[in-house]
């Protein structure tokens, strides 16, 4: 089922640079540089306004995983978000949108705290953006976990590569949760993986993206990585995912500010 066309909100640089943001989830459903796809989204992805869109960029809020007051991975990326400021020409040419979500009788329900979730993309020649500000406007103090459930399209997850992961020590849910010291300077996905790097370096470059090309990702105040190939996918077209936020437990009083790129 299609989305409505006022569900969707693109962001276009020109020379064929889109972002394309469904307000379901504010999940970037496509990022484009120079007409190539940069995400994966499964051809089961449901776009109903009620289940979370399988692929793209989902927002992870306030939980990461398994949650007992609510669904896994937390309400934000089953929420309809608000476009606070629309696609806008900046300056240097490059196109920025925001999108707002407040807690509402839904998320209390599941949580009960007030806040103010404000997402800014930034569509640059060729790359993407993300700063996320999370407001408390309550006396407790919150702790929360964030993550971009990012979804990389590549041809053959099998000849990635990730850095940036040496000698931090994991988390390897295929394993039944045991802990373990990655080794090598450079991680591949070979078999079924489900991993949670801990204290993971601002930087990470995948290797054998679209057309074999490399990728950075950068990231602030998130201090974990997690890397995912599900079982029994094959030689899939995604990297389902070298999470690009990473599930980072905050505490706030006042305001959090979280970044990636």
């Amino acid at each position: 089922m299609a989305a409505p066309a006022t569900s969707v909100v693109v962001l276009d640089r020109g020379n064929n640079t889109t972002c394309t943001v469904n307000l379901h989830g504010a999940t970037v459903v496509s990022w484009r540089v120079n007409n190539q796809e940069q995400l994966f989204v499964s051809k089961q992805a449901i776009f109903d306004g009620k289940r979370a869109i399988r692929g793209g960029i989902p927002i992870v809020f306030p939980q990461f995983g398994a949650w007992s007051t609510g669904p896994q991975h937390g309400f934000a990326r089953i929420c309809r978000w608000e476009l606070k400021k629309p696609p806008e020409r900046l300056p240097t040419g490059d196109v920025e949108a925001m999108f707002q979500l407040l807690d509402n009788e839904f998320t209390r329900s599941m949580w009960n705290y007030p806040f103010s979730l404000t997402y800014r993309l930034i569509l640059r020649e060729k790359e993407l953006h993300f700063n996320i500000s999370v407001y408390n406007p309550g006396a407790e103090t919150l702790s929360f976990t964030f993550l971009l459930h990012t979804y990389f399209k590549v041809p053959d997850v099998r000849r990635c590569q990730i850095t940036g992961m040496r000698g931090c020590t994991y988390i390897d849910k295929t394993r039944e949760g045991a802990m373990y010291q990655e080794h090598r300077d450079v991680v591949t996905i070979n078999e079924w993986t489900d991993r949670i790097y801990q204290n993971t370096p601002l930087e990470h470059i995948i290797t054998n993206v679209v057309s074999g090309r490399k990728m950075r990702m950068q990231k602030y105040n998130l201090v974990d990585t997690a890397s995912r190939r599900a079982e029994g996918m094959g030689p899939v077209p995604c990297l389902t995912a070298v999470k690009g936020g990473c599930p980072a437990t905050q505490r706030t009083s006042k305001t959090c500010e979280v970044c990636s790129k």
